[in-house]
């Protein structure tokens, strides 16, 4: 039975011939003792279970400081990837703006340059079709100017010819 300030105050001892009983006395005396050791053994276990507590609690802080820290991290990483992934993607995108408009330019002249071969081409057609008509009329006269010569050659008709074309092949 654990012995409580209460219990000292409160406790008397018989009285004898010079004083108290000693037996009762050196038994509270033996009580009070194995009390105050009790409290000091428990005052102790105490005093190490909160310094066990203290030094977990300090531990938890630490990893909570640590945890922290390291969310403040991985928070400031991810915000200086995106803003590369932003500056990349801004980058490519002007690659390609840059890479198309290239491509434009390039049809563009392709466009014209092929405008150009097809105007050349026409006009070389429509002066081939020139040529070609006048040739074709050149023959068509040659050929009338020849049947009137067999015409002409015949015995009783007479020549009506014109004066030959200085593109014509000489007479035999």
């Amino acid at each position: 039975m654990p012995l409580t300030p209460l219990d000292i105050e409160s406790r008397r001892f018989r009285r004898q011939l010079l004083g108290y009983r000693r037996s009762e006395v050196e038994q509270f005396l033996a009580s009070a003792a194995d009390a105050l050791s009790q409290a000091i053994l428990e005052r102790e276990e105490l005093a190490r279970q909160l310094k066990a507590t203290h030094e977990e609690l300090e531990n938890f802080r630490q990893r909570e400081r640590t945890l922290i820290e390291a969310l403040s991290a991985a928070e400031r990483i991810a915000e200086e990837r995106k803003q590369a992934a932003q500056k990349d993607a801004e980058r490519i995108i002007a690659d390609a703006r840059r890479h198309a408009e290239r491509i434009i330019a390039s049809t563009r002249e392709e466009v014209i340059r092929v405008e150009q071969q097809i105007m050349r081409l026409k006009a070389e057609r429509e002066g081939f079709e020139s040529r070609l008509a006048a040739l074709l009329n050149e023959h068509r006269r040659l050929i009338e100017l020849r049947r009137q010569e067999g015409r002409a050659a015949e015995p009783g008709s007479r020549s009506t010819l014109p004066p030959p074309h200085p593109l014509d092949p000489p007479q035999r």
